[in-house]
């Protein structure tokens, strides 16, 4: 359970291309459309239909990082100022109906009832960094060294027969092999 939400986390920050800082809203609207969608096999439902006794509505569900349009009616505006927020869609609310939306500008995360889904636009994919596919990003953004590990050979070892008349024994090179250990510091790596 716990390796699915991680792995659809995963998958919606990658498709996104936002930063490792939004792992957390990733695994909670994982977690949100798994309980409504992923069916338990011995009552063949799903998690919010054997709790609430009702099947979910999964019309409102709209892509993680999906472009909407928000009302601003807090903030004076001036007689010309536009009077919409173009933000996007990070997730659903624990607590009420609302929607979670990331406001670029303010660079905060807010709960709205009034959105408006950008249907025109597609969703198109951030400028966040690679670091799913890029090793070396990855390796330090979650602060890992790597450790050569060494080998121990017989005398054997790396030594291949060869049946072909007129060719001797060759000895290949050992390899290395490196393991990947995680050095924690007191401040979190993934903040």
């Amino acid at each position: 359970r716990n390796r699915t939400l991680i792995e659809a986390a995963r998958t919606k920050l990658a498709d996104s291309k936002l930063p490792t800082t939004f792992w957390e809203e990733a695994v909670s609207t994982a977690c949100y459309v798994h309980n409504r969608v992923l069916v338990v096999k011995p009552q063949n439902k799903t998690p919010y239909a054997l709790f609430h006794g009702s099947t979910p509505m999964l019309s409102f569900m709209r892509p993680f990082r999906y472009l909407v349009i928000i009302f601003n009616s807090i903030d004076h505006l001036g007689k010309f100022n536009g009077k919409a927020d173009e933000r996007f869609f990070v997730g659903y609310s624990l607590n009420s109906k609302a929607f979670r939306v990331f406001n670029s500008r303010t660079i905060i995360v807010e709960e709205t009832l009034h959105i408006r889904f950008s249907k025109n636009t597609l969703n198109y994919v951030g400028s966040g960094p690679n670091w799913l596919f890029d090793i070396d990003a990855l390796t330090k953004t979650i602060n890992y060294q790597p450790v050569v590990a060494g080998t121990q050979s017989n005398g054997n070892a790396g030594i291949k027969d060869n049946n072909n008349a007129g060719q001797a024994r060759k000895e290949k090179e050992p390899g290395k092999d490196y393991i990947l250990l995680p050095l924690w510091t007191a401040d979190s790596p993934f903040l």
